[in-house]
């Protein structure tokens, strides 16, 4: 039979897809995108199959990491990097970018199953963040979480090789016109937690991912994939964003939620995968309304990695002091510690040089 318009059948599945094919019976006739992959239900086809087939992890690790880089375009990735927040500070709005049909329905809904398995055999503990939120680290080296896992474990790697590497490519150029931004590691290491809220009202509080000063944490980006394919608005459970605007997704859940406050809301609906700054977003979790166990909203979060933390402006610094008086409750006087820190330094160096042309006197 004819292939479909913009596909090939092989007697291979992998070619042009993914990097290790996997050998399948001449009768079989499976077929495959040759044409350059885009963020719509064609890339899916690849994870219908994955899924169905109960193919290698690597293979599904292979096409999770292709379908997110063609998703998060190199404009998408441009726009993110131009509100850094150790090239812009907290004055700023940062852009929360939005990506829609990742991997299909197909694959959305295993990879909830499997994060339900994580937690049937008790591999979930609460949270310290959140007394309503139960989590794990998700990790394909813990034997009891691969076998009840076995893509969900894969995914989060390929999520950082993937706008690791995007994020880097315009990074790089900006660096060549003399821009000082450190890169993302984009070998794939990171860190991660996969989070359920069960309890009706359930939230996260306002709060920024990555505060600490002197580069103690070195994640720089933020990535969300929803395990929610069922979700409706009934439910609630938008993250909640202030100085910020959404880019990418179908644009209609940008307008301020009730209460007038300003902030953007994204919905944590199946196969979304959300990304923004760690160091830069001042967000929240609106509660949740949860009438029975399908309504329990599951995230897969994975926070890449800077390259060198302490060479990150942002990172070093720590919480910006414009976002800790905005948001945070901190006096005014704060915005100007950083000023008197580096005035004393200043002096105490000055005395300091001083003091030795004496003594050599």
């Amino acid at each position: 039979s004819t292939p479909p318009f913009g596909f090939e059948q092989v007697s291979t599945l992998g070619r042009r897809c993914l990097p290790a094919p996997l050998s399948t019976p001449t009768s079989s006739r499976l077929y495959c995108i040759c044409s350059p992959p885009t963020c719509s239900t064609k890339i899916s086809m690849v994870f219908v199959l994955l899924v169905a087939l109960q193919l290698p992890l690597a293979n599904f690790a292979s096409a999770a990491e292709a379908a997110v880089a063609s998703c998060f375009t190199p404009r998408l990735a441009q726009t993110l990097v131009a509100c850094n927040p150790s090239i812009v500070g907290g004055w700023r709005k940062q852009s929360v970018v939005v990506l829609d049909g990742v991997l299909g329905r197909e694959a959305c809904e295993r990879l909830r199953s499997e994060a339900e398995a994580i937690r049937s055999r008790g591999l979930l503990e609460r949270a310290e963040s959140s007394g309503d939120v139960m989590a794990t680290q998700v990790t394909p080296d813990d034997d009891s979480m691969r076998r009840a896992a076995t893509t969900l474990t894969a995914l989060p790697r390929a999520i950082a090789r993937a706008a690791g590497r995007r994020i880097n490519d315009e990074v790089r150029g900006r660096q060549a016109s003399g821009e000082a931004m450190s890169c993302l590691v984009e070998d794939g290491a990171h860190t991660n937690k996969l989070a359920v809220v069960e309890t009706d009202g359930g939230a996260y509080l306002k709060h920024v991912d990555s505060i600490l000063a002197g580069g103690m944490d070195p994640r720089k980006l933020t990535a969300i994939y929803y395990l929610n394919p069922n979700w409706s608005e009934a439910q609630g459970g938008h993250l909640r964003a202030w100085d910020a605007v959404v880019v990418g997704g179908d644009g209609g859940e940008a307008g301020p939620p009730a209460g007038g406050d300003g902030a953007v809301r994204v919905a944590p609906r199946g196969d979304r995968l959300v990304l923004f700054w760690s160091d830069g977003l001042v967000h929240d979790v609106e509660p949740l309304r949860i009438a029975s166990e399908a309504d329990h909203r599951w995230a897969l979060t994975t926070w890449h990695l800077a390259a060198d933390p302490a060479a990150d402006r942002s990172l070093a610094q720590g919480l910006d002091p414009w976002l800790d008086v905005r948001h945070f409750g901190a006096p005014l006087t704060s915005l100007t510690a950083p000023a008197r820190r580096l005035a004393t330094r200043s002096l105490a160096d000055a005395c300091g040089r001083a003091l030795q042309v004496m003594t050599r006197r």
